[in-house]
């Protein structure tokens, strides 16, 4: 007696014809951004000091709330003692799951009432952005790329993401340039308030000097922008 294994296992048009399912599809798009943030924490809480791991989930929620970002989120955290590249890859990460959502299910999150109303007021500030910097349209991508850089307020994955709609860029090249975008801003900006710590711990006059000079060049480039 022989047993047939074509009814015991699905072959390769089954899971070709699951994976084809719109509605799966759509789930798989709207979750898997969303798990990024939880796996952050869980990756957290398993390898940091649990005192440690609760300032830094601190910090973390902050991120959201504005006028906090990167440029301030990142110093803190150094001069907390947790070193640069941790804290700047868990930015990297949440601007990875954000843009990813927005890319994803911009229309979709429209609907949902308070992640809609956020939606539409970084519509507004996208459609500001383009109608007083033109430029912005006519480079797209390096654009695009400038805008999630620069940490002024009102940029960032989010509103980098929902700009990049606005400027008819596809999906992909929208991800892309904000992963850009944020991985060099919250690397620059990592390296340098490490290197800024030290300087003031070895020579606080020149750490200050350097500081005061990196502000007057930052708000020489919000006045510029």
């Amino acid at each position: 007696m022989t047993v047939d294994h074509t009814t015991s296992a699905p072959g390769p048009a089954r899971w070709k014809a699951l994976l084809q399912n719109p509605c799966l599809i759509s789930l798989i798009k709207f979750i898997l951004p969303l798990a990024v943030i939880p796996a952050i924490f869980a990756a957290l809480y398993l390898t940091e000091p649990y005192q440690q791991f609760l300032i830094l989930s601190g910090l973390i929620a902050a991120y959201f709330v504005p006028p906090a970002g990167k440029e301030t989120i990142i110093p803190i955290a150094i001069l907390m003692g947790y070193p640069w590249w941790l804290i700047m890859l868990v930015i990297f990460l949440l601007d990875v799951a954000v843009s990813l959502f927005v890319v994803w299910n911009f229309d979709l999150a429209l609907k949902i009432p308070f992640i809609g109303r956020l939606l539409e007021s970084g519509m507004a500030v996208a459609r500001n952005y383009t109608e007083s910097q033109p430029w912005l349209r006519r480079l797209s991508t390096v654009g695009l790329i400038l805008f999630v850089f620069f940490p002024l307020q009102g940029t960032g994955a989010m509103n980098g993401s929902i700009l990049g709609r606005l400027l008819g860029l596809d999906k992909s090249r929208v991800f892309g340039c904000v992963c850009i975008g944020s991985f060099a801003s919250s690397l620059i900006i990592a390296l340098g308030a490490d290197v800024l710590i030290d300087i003031y711990q070895e020579d606080p006059v020149l750490g200050i000097g350097l500081l005061v000079l990196i502000v007057i060049i930052i708000l020489a480039g919000v006045v510029g922008w």
